[in-house]
């Protein structure tokens, strides 16, 4: 799998931008606030229709496109190449109208597949990237969400079922805690909750399915791949998944013994949600714990330790990406390679040929070096526009 043409329209820095690419490893030097990141996250977008920045839709759309434009619009294309055949992906973020001279505080998404309108679950795994940036330090050291998050999007581009129990989940969750909140009031009959309690079990236990396979795999390989970046035995990384259940959950995970799990939980504990006015048992509130040499990750480890686990975890993901497709992802590095010494900086290049293409960023023209990678096409992007360099 690969991008064989990129397309922005007024994507935050960039006011127009096209790029035709070819399967390889293509480097991007720049420098700081030119639009390294924002180009890889239209990328991301792309593909799970998620911006991995904080804000809103609005954010997208440039600055001076929402000044200057009467109907201001962020356009992302792309052209993807698969063993199955090309297909064609559109995003249109528009901003809402407004009345003159007021800016406009909202905006809407459109998606199209093959130039079909299309909704955005449609969108998600027609290509599948895995990103690694600075931000990742995060899944290991930051709040529950972050994980879950992670989880989300990585089981998302494998598995339509997993995004469509989610999407559920999601919309019954908020059915029932706004039920909770009017019962609180002693507005309405508790029964009513029988109706959410089966559906959220029913979604829910897709969704702990689902998690807890994919962090079978996802642990299996890191903590190889941690050995070989950490270029030591001494220390093991553990991911462990810990859903928001009772009890253990058994080496065999049944959909229908986990959705009679979740339901009986709900039930045991509606006093105390009815209290609070909010459901506390689910995979919402689900997480995984790392360790490294037995002791906690967040707490524990040095940030190198971190790094070296977050860098495993997403070679991780290539592989699991690979095994459940038989078709590798395209990978974007965003400005990481920098901050590594000589040995990751190569053990991590290395997975480069092992997939289709790699994109990376970088502010230093030497990291990576043309020695380390002597095929890679390189490009400089200043302000808004990228050039290819020659070649040598």
């Amino acid at each position: 799998m690969h991008l064989s043409h990129l397309t922005l329209n007024n994507v935050r820095t960039f006011r127009r931008l096209e790029l035709a690419l070819s399967p390889g490893v293509h480097v991007i030097e720049a420098e700081n606030a030119q639009g390294k990141s924002n180009l890889l996250d239209a990328i991301q977008m792309l593909a799970t229709t998620r911006t991995l920045r904080t804000g809103s839709d609005l954010d997208l759309i440039a600055w001076n496109a929402v000044r200057d434009d009467p109907l201001p619009a962020a356009r992302m294309e792309a052209i993807v190449e698969t063993r199955e055949g090309r297909r064609a992906l559109e995003i249109v973020v528009i901003a809402g109208e407004t009345m003159p001279g007021i800016p406009p505080t909202r905006a809407s998404r459109r998606f199209r597949v093959n130039g079909v309108a299309r909704r955005a679950s449609d969108l998600v795994g027609q290509l599948r990237v895995v990103m690694f940036s600075a931000d990742d330090l995060s899944i290991i050291d930051g709040p529950p969400a972050n994980r879950r998050r992670y989880l989300d999007i990585t089981i998302s581009q494998l598995n339509p079922a997993y995004l469509r129990a989610l999407q559920r989940y999601q919309r019954v969750l908020e059915q029932r805690n706004s039920l909770l909140r009017r019962l609180a009031e002693r507005r309405g009959r508790q029964d009513e909750l029988d109706f959410w309690d089966d559906e959220l079990a029913e979604a829910g236990a897709i969704i702990v399915a689902a998690r807890a396979e994919a962090i079978r795999r996802l642990a299996r390989d890191a903590a190889a791949k941690y050995v070989e970046l950490a270029a030591t035995e001494a220390e093991q990384l553990e991911a462990c998944y810990e859903p928001r259940l009772p009890g253990d959950l058994p080496e065999v995970v049944r959909e229908h013994d986990l959705g009679a799990r979740i339901r009986a939980a709900l039930q045991v504990e509606r006093a105390e949600d009815l209290r609070r006015g909010m459901t506390r048992w689910g995979p919402h509130r689900d997480d995984v714990r790392f360790t490294i040499g037995g002791h906690p990750a967040a707490i524990s480890a040095s940030r190198g330790q971190q790094r070296t686990a977050v860098l495993a975890l997403r070679l991780a993901e290539v592989e699991l990406s690979k095994s459940r497709t038989g078709d590798p992802p395209v990978l974007l590095l965003d400005d990481i390679l920098s901050e590594l010494d000589p040995g990751r900086r190569q053990r991590v290049l290395n997975v480069a040929y092992g997939v289709d293409q790699v994109l990376i960023t970088t502010p230093d023209a030497d990291r990576p070096s043309r020695e380390e990678l002597p095929g890679a096409t390189r490009y400089r992007l200043a302000a808004g526009e990228v050039t290819a360099l020659p070649a040598g």
